[in-house]
């Protein structure tokens, strides 16, 4: 259910928020590869469940990396509140499903943040916190963030 926290380890909060992530391979430096722009399906402080059509982008897996690689990263950006900055995070794939209940088939990653700035990390708490107090509200969040 939208807006709602699921009861974890790590409280989730059910938000539809607009990602773009950039595959590196674990073995190698960022070279350009693809970006995919995907939405949230719930995001919490350690990690982001991310829904997709498609988990390989120009012959790229976003589970593996480069054909052959066994290990991958995500480089995502995350837009938290729209004409903000985003939140610059860096993940890797924990997890993935397939959502049948969905006429579309989509795919589901779960993704565990590895590498978030101290501050990134202050931001996205505050985020979490304040989405939280105004009961799920994007509009009185986004109020509460611009004024």
């Amino acid at each position: 259910m939208p807006g709602e926290l699921n009861k974890r380890k790590f409280q989730r909060l059910e938000l539809p928020l607009e990602v773009t992530v950039e595959i590196v391979s674990a073995q190698e430096a960022p070279k350009g590869l693809p970006i995919l722009h995907v939405k949230s399906r719930n995001i919490s402080i350690n990690g982001i469940c991310l829904e997709t059509k498609s988990v390989e982008v120009n012959g790229v897996n976003l589970l593996s990396g480069h054909p052959f690689a066994r290990e991958n990263l995500l480089h995502l950006s995350i837009e938290l509140i729209p004409e903000e900055p985003p939140l610059m995070v860096t993940g890797v794939v924990q997890w993935y499903d397939v959502a049948r209940d969905i006429p579309e088939f989509i795919c589901r990653l779960g993704v565990v943040f590895i590498e978030i700035k101290d501050g990134d990390k202050d931001q996205l708490a505050i985020f979490l916190k304040k989405y939280q107090k105004n009961k799920g509200s994007l509009k009185k969040l986004f109020h509460t963030w611009t004024s």
